[in-house]
């Protein structure tokens, strides 16, 4: 009899409801704060070859925070890990708010974001841990949606106080302090892991965790595990280049084209793709329906395909605005499809003792790979901009093509146990 079994088997309650709404929130402030610096580009005045700092700036910190977060969640459990995460939050935020200087700015939004790294990645950690198999893809293909919904809100702001930077600067920190506040308070609700407790040798605690925030019974594992596994390393590489991909990707598509190129639509492009993709992203619904794998692969295509319509037409979208923006919302979608279902994979395939530490190691090859990129980036012209994130993109299809063939599936309800 395990309780690890009878949380997985748990019928959906209100304690799932206020895990899923924490971890919404969670996400869309991990997208708040990255978009921040970006935004902050125009709170001070800053010499151009300097832009690339704070083009690497969120990846940095963020890769950081996750190697931090990651083993800390394994040993110190993921509700205390999220509780860190929060106070470096508030930290972080109430500095922001009186940051004059770019390098005040550099200081608090690194901060923000190494907690927002390790808050990601423990969320993503968690999620496969605390919800009902037969929910968990649903649940955290929705909850990764919000990250989209939070870059949008940081662009709202901004564009709101544009004719002030002081303004900006104040409402997006306040904004922030009191998401934090709603964050805490929902916290006080939410259990640990049972899955964690339980491969920590805490059978008892886990046994309590289970009575008292699912009003479930321990069950008997009646496991069938797949026959075969990949291996630690295949999954390893495999997680690394599809996140790579995405990061470093949607960073050249959406968060540096504008400063490189057009900064008078850093905002806008921000904003737009933010809520395009929040659309998107509702293809969660029926996560739970679809095998991860064709989803991974077929959105993979669909971004590298629609991603070289920039080239041909690029003479025209130059000039003309409305071509630029149907091009840029057709990719966008994309975009975000591949990312849900490559940022769920690279999460749930992994040991439980060791989910946290495996899962931040794919996001530092992730964030760590697109560094060299956006700094590459900064010096190249427009047309070699647009084949450099094609060709990133087409790295990630190739990675997605592999797992096709050689991984396994690991959506409709299939339990993440296997992989212990």
């Amino acid at each position: 009899m395990k309780a690890s079994v009878g949380a997985e088997e748990a019928k959906w309650n209100s304690v799932h409801s206020f895990l899923f709404l924490a971890f919404c929130i969670g996400t869309a402030v991990e997208a708040y704060i990255y978009s921040l610096s970006y935004i902050a580009t125009s709170w001070v005045t800053i010499p151009k070859t300097l832009l690339a700092i704070l083009a690497i700036w969120s990846p940095l910190w963020l890769l950081i925070g996750g190697a931090v977060a990651g083993p800390l969640a394994d040993s110190v459990g993921r509700k205390r890990t999220l509780y860190i995460t929060l106070a470096i939050y508030a930290v972080g935020a109430a500095g922001l708010i009186f940051s004059y200087t770019y390098l005040t700015i550099l200081i608090f939004v690194g901060l923000l974001l190494f907690a927002s790294g390790g808050e990601y990645n423990t969320i993503m950690t968690a999620t496969h841990e605390l919800f009902p198999r037969k929910n968990r893809s649903r649940a955290l293909f929705l909850e990764l949606n919000f990250t989209n919904i939070g870059g949008s809100i940081a662009a709202i702001l901004a564009l709101l106080s544009i004719t002030s930077i002081t303004a900006q600067r104040e409402l997006l920190g306040v904004t922030l302090l009191i998401s934090l506040l709603v964050m805490y308070i929902i916290r006080l609700r939410l259990p640990e892991s049972v899955m964690w407790l339980e491969a920590k040798g805490k059978a008892n605690q886990a046994e309590g965790e289970l009575k008292k925030y699912y009003g479930a019974q321990m069950a008997s594992d009646s496991l069938v595990k797949p026959a075969r596994l990949p291996s630690v390393w295949f999954r390893i590489i495999i997680g690394g280049v599809i996140g790579w991909a995405y990061t470093a990707g949607f960073s050249l598509i959406v968060l540096t084209l504008g400063p490189y190129f057009f900064p008078s639509l850093t905002d806008w492009l921000i904003f737009v793709f933010g809520v395009v993709a929040f659309i998107a992203g509702f293809i969660g619904l029926v996560a739970d329906r679809f095998n991860r794998k064709p989803m991974l692969l077929l959105s993979a295509i669909a971004v590298v395909v629609f991603g070289y319509l920039f080239i041909p037409t690029l003479k025209y979208w130059l000039t003309e605005t409305l071509i630029f923006w149907v091009l840029f919302i057709g990719v966008s979608i994309f975009i975000n499809i591949f990312f849900l279902a490559e940022d769920t994979l690279k999460s749930e395939i992994w040991p439980t003792k060791r989910r946290g530490l495996y899962t931040a190691i794919v996001r530092v090859i992730s964030l760590g790979g697109s560094i060299p990129v956006l700094f590459l980036a900064v010096n190249l012209p427009i047309l070699s901009y647009i084949w450099l994130g094609i060709g990133i993109f087409a790295a990630g299809l190739m990675a997605a093509a592999a797992w096709y063939v050689w991984g396994v599936e690991t959506s409709k309800g299939q339990s993440v146990r296997i992989w212990d």
